[in-house]
């Protein structure tokens, strides 16, 4: 399956923007919007096209495995693979974290830097600077696994203790 540059274009601005008559009239800018629409629905109805938008989405696409892979590190994190210890305190080793693929755990960094001017002209000023970061919650991770996994049940049969209830629909005399 081959498009051309144009076609191909058409598929990226399709992509980026889920309206066919407004990619057409970025890719053809003289188009009337008449005419966008009726070509873009042309060009959307193309076997090659449609191929060509399929496969795109189809990468873009998270499935399942892919999704409880996610959670499951999230569930699994540890504070301290991003921690270092060098000095009298702890460092966050960012670039080792990233290294080990460890960075899409974190939910948000914050960074804090204090200057604390000298007293008297004999002191010197100063910078501290504190990083925070914080994980995704691994509770939460992993209790939409357990979810999925359907080890939380959120039903409750009163009535039949699990029986299957067999039911009946009877028409009236009217028949309604």
């Amino acid at each position: 399956m081959t498009l051309s540059k144009k076609h191909s274009a058409f598929v990226d601005e399709y992509l980026r923007l889920f309206n066919g008559t407004r990619a057409y009239m970025r890719i053809y800018p003289r188009s009337s919007r008449k005419s966008a629409w009726v070509s873009s629905s042309r060009l959307l109805s193309n076997d090659n096209v449609r191929e060509a938008i399929r496969l795109r989405l189809q990468e873009l696409h998270m499935g399942a495995d892919e999704v409880l892979k996610i959670l499951a590190d999230m569930a699994r994190g540890d504070i301290g693979e991003f921690l270092s210890k060098d000095g009298p305190g702890f460092d966050i080793d960012l670039k080792e974290a990233k290294q080990l693929g460890l960075t899409k755990l974190i939910k948000r960094i914050k960074q804090k830097t204090t200057i604390f001017l000298a007293k008297g002209e004999s002191g010197e000023d100063r910078e501290v600077h504190d990083l925070e970061i914080e994980l995704y919650d691994a509770q939460a991770a992993a209790e939409k696994i357990g979810r999925h996994l359907d080890l939380f049940p959120n039903k409750l049969d009163l009535t039949s203790k699990g029986d299957k209830i067999t039911v009946t629909f009877v028409k009236d005399e009217d028949g309604s």
